[in-house]
């Protein structure tokens, strides 16, 4: 069986970009995309991975420039510190860094550990990290954008509500407005998911993760919609994450193409009603 996943690992990476897409899609959707003419939220993800030229979204993409752009688009958002960056992980960075921190790739998605100094090593870590810059997520993936964002690791602060790692909230942003809230609970350990609502009225949708325990409404729910909105007003699409503390909104990330495209809403219907209210942009696709 691993014999078998090697082979077809290395023919799946030789196929063009949309062959790519169109069948780990069909494999993981159950449905055929119309890539051309895309009709789901899904199937739109698919065709802004595939066709979107809009510069800003390489931008975006890096941990370290996003912040700037950040900024320019809001004055009510806070970052988490940055404790370390670099390619070269030396054991004096190591003793330096507290005994928790949160470790991520630059230059991809999916590359985030949390460090935990009473259980990880510095050689196993130098060993994550070197892993790390061998990949090129952009050929894998087939995110594109990402071949102009530059290679490096950082290491950030962990933050905290009520001394447990907080929810993360995840602003999927159509044409410049919230429609509606992915929230992550627990995402080291027993990882679950709720869809909300911009009301933030919890909706029975599940994706990819089980759905957690219905949450309170945080206080500052209204500051983050806002935050969203005006840091994606340059985009059709994106995603907008972020932590709402006691001490404030702190910026996550901003999402190009949420799983690739290939993450499945149930029950499907939603994927496709948030489709039909997604507006994308012509003048940033290439011809197809």
């Amino acid at each position: 069986m691993k014999y078998l996943k090697t082979i077809l690992s290395r023919i799946l990476i030789i196929l063009p970009d949309k062959l790519l897409n169109y069948f780990v899609f069909t494999m993981r959707q159950c449905y055929f995309p119309n890539i051309s003419n895309p009709k789901s939220l899904n199937e739109k993800i698919l065709h802004i991975k595939l066709y979107d030229k809009n510069p800003l979204r390489a931008l975006v993409a890096d941990r370290l420039k996003v912040r700037k752009y950040v900024v320019t688009k809001s004055n009510d958002v806070k970052f988490p510190k940055i404790l370390w960056k670099g390619i070269n992980f030396s054991s004096d960075d190591w003793f330096n860094l507290p005994n928790n921190f949160i470790l991520k790739a630059n230059h991809g998605s999916g590359m985030i550990y949390f460090v935990d100094k009473r259980k990880d090593s510095y050689k196993a870590i130098k060993s994550l990290i070197e892993k790390w810059l061998e990949k090129n997520y952009a050929n894998v993936s087939r995110e594109r954008f990402y071949n102009r964002v530059e290679k490096f690791i950082l290491a950030e602060e962990i933050l905290k509500l009520n001394e447990t790692i907080p929810p993360d909230y995840k602003f999927f942003c159509f044409n410049g407005k919230v429609k509606f809230v992915q929230v992550d609970l627990d995402r080291f350990e027993k990882h679950t998911r709720n869809i909300y609502n911009k009301n933030f009225e919890k909706i029975d949708v599940k994706l990819l993760y089980p759905n957690g325990i219905d949450i309170q409404r945080p206080s500052n729910f209204n500051l983050g919609l806002k935050i969203a909105e005006e840091l994606s007003s340059d985009f059709d699409f994106i995603r907008v994450d972020l932590f709402l503390l006691d001490t404030g909104v702190f910026f996550g990330e901003m999402t190009n193409t949420p799983g690739g495209g290939f993450e499945k809403f149930s029950p499907k219907i939603f994927d496709f009603k948030m489709g039909n209210e997604l507006f994308l942009n012509k003048k940033l696709y290439e011809r197809i």
